[in-house]
């Protein structure tokens, strides 16, 4: 019988599971969103800020590779490195859809969904969303905007339609009074919350 060295496998599958995490890092929407692991337990639970409690079972986002004995006998452990890149990007695909399949979900239960109804995205669909969703403000009372994730598409007629947003009076005007409506929603929200010992 072959000897095991089972440490050394252990680092190397800790290395490597560092690395690929670290890919995964790097794409700029998923890098914004915290991770925790959790060692134990079959699902988690948050509460919203009306305190209803929402609970999901944990999903397992992994990605296989299909290795032959001959690759590893030949390339010993560049047989696993060759393919971290494609085990990586396909990690990534997995926690995007996961992600945006729970925004769907979540954003249905509590309504707040802006449906343009095939009309082209507006100033007055802009102003709908802003309305639907919680702003945060730093200590100097600026807006610390959320992200707006879009196609490359969307992205591009945003950029075109923002510049004659803000030379608009009128939906400056409109704007401005969203923005400190929402500062004052977030203050009052700060000055209420429950402080924790």
């Amino acid at each position: 019988m072959l000897p095991d060295f089972p440490k050394i496998k252990g680092r190397f599958v800790e290395t490597i599971d560092n690395y690929i995490q670290s890919l995964v890092r790097q794409e700029p929407f998923l890098s914004q969103i915290r991770e925790e692991r959790h060692f134990e337990g079959n699902k988690t639970s948050s509460k919203d800020e009306n305190e209803e409690l929402y609970q999901s079972a944990y999903k397992e986002i992994s990605s296989k590779i299909p290795i032959n004995r001959e690759d590893v006998i030949v390339k010993g452990p560049m047989a696993f490195v060759e393919n971290i890149q494609n085990m990586a990007e396909e990690i990534k695909k997995k926690k995007a859809k996961f992600v945006f399949d729970n925004l769907k979900e979540i954003t249905s239960k509590t309504g707040n969904v802006v449906n343009g109804k095939g009309q082209p995205f507006s100033f007055d669909i802009f102003m709908e969303m802003l309305n639907k969703i919680s702003i945060a403000f730093d200590d100097q009372g600026n807006p610390d905007w959320p992200t707006l994730v879009v196609s490359p598409e969307m992205g591009a007629k945003l950029r075109e339609k923002f510049p004659e947003w803000e030379s608009n009076p009128d939906y400056k005007k409109r704007f401005e009074n969203i923005i400190k409506r929402k500062r004052k929603e977030w203050n009052d929200r700060e000055s209420y919350r429950k402080l924790v010992d």
